[in-house]
């Protein structure tokens, strides 16, 4: 089923100090991921798995998390604060004048599997837009089983909401998470929401292929504009290597000010946590 990534939990973290601290949870269709915090905000626990090779349908999504769910007692400990996301590619912008709450699975016309979804939807007031997106009802389903009082966004919400802060107040940014073979693009005209898409890419020249054309899009010159990354990208892969000969400068994304990694997870850089954390420190 998984590959895990990073496990990492301090033996102290009980039902007692999960009672004060907060537990944030992704679940994409590629993988999993969790962080928790004690009571006084200082890292307890960082896992995260990925599910399956490229090429993976989705199709046992729901098995997958059952499978963790019940192998991963911290899920079970009664946190204060849960915040969870969910990933996949089936998400668009609507901007606020054309949403419409009633009629969600209109926005996805001609564009999606044939399949069962359920659909929600995001708000995001600094964009002047709103997120809709369709899920795995049995994703949801199981989510809603372990954490009942809470309600999940979308991660493109919390990334977009991160990333513009990270992007120049008065110059476009481009930027870029990677989710095993998943990639999200998004750009940014002055901080102002302008592109978000999701691709899957088998090779290194498939990611090169949908970010340079994220640039061709708006005529951004890559020589000029610098792209952030975050996610499953190291800076000595092949990957890293092959934006570096097409793009002047690549910026790995740093994480949000009130977030911490425990002591310990030299394996895996910062970047590679920065869409968990970004879902932990989005309201």
């Amino acid at each position: 089923m998984d590959k895990n990534l990073f496990d990492f939990h301090n033996p102290a973290l009980d039902a007692g100090t999960a009672a004060a601290g907060s537990l944030s949870v992704l679940v994409g269709s590629e993988g999993f991921s969790l962080y928790a915090t004690g009571g006084n905000g200082a890292a307890q626990a960082l896992k995260a798995w990925n599910f399956a090779p490229p090429g993976y349908n989705g199709s046992d999504n729901g098995t997958n998390l059952r499978m963790i769910f019940g192998s991963e007692p911290l899920l079970s400990l009664p946190f204060q604060q849960v915040r969870y996301a969910i990933f996949n590619r089936y998400a668009t912008l609507v901007p606020r004048r054309m949403f419409d709450a009633d009629h969600l699975p209109d926005y996805f016309k001609l564009l999606l599997p044939s399949a069962e979804y359920a659909y929600r939807y995001d708000v995001l007031p600094e964009f002047e837009c709103f997120l809709v997106y369709a899920a795995d009802p049995d994703v949801i389903h199981i989510c809603d089983q372990y954490f009942p009082s809470g309600r999940p966004i979308h991660l493109a919400t919390a990334l977009l909401k991160s990333w513009r802060d990270l992007v120049p107040l008065r110059e476009y940014g481009v930027c870029a998470n990677l989710r095993n073979q998943v990639v999200q693009i998004a750009v940014f005209d002055r901080q102002n929401l302008i592109l978000y898409n999701a691709f899957d890419f088998a090779k290194p020249v498939d990611l090169l292929y949908f970010i340079l054309l994220a640039y061709e899009q708006f005529r951004l010159d890559p020589g000029a504009v610098a792209l952030t990354v975050s996610g499953q990208i190291e800076a000595d892969s092949e990957t890293f290597k092959l934006l570096d000969r097409y793009i002047r400068t690549i910026r790995f994304a740093t994480l949000p000010a009130q977030s911490g990694l425990p002591s310990g997870p030299e394996n895996l850089p910062e970047h590679f946590w920065f869409d968990l954390f970004s879902v932990a420190t989005t309201l």
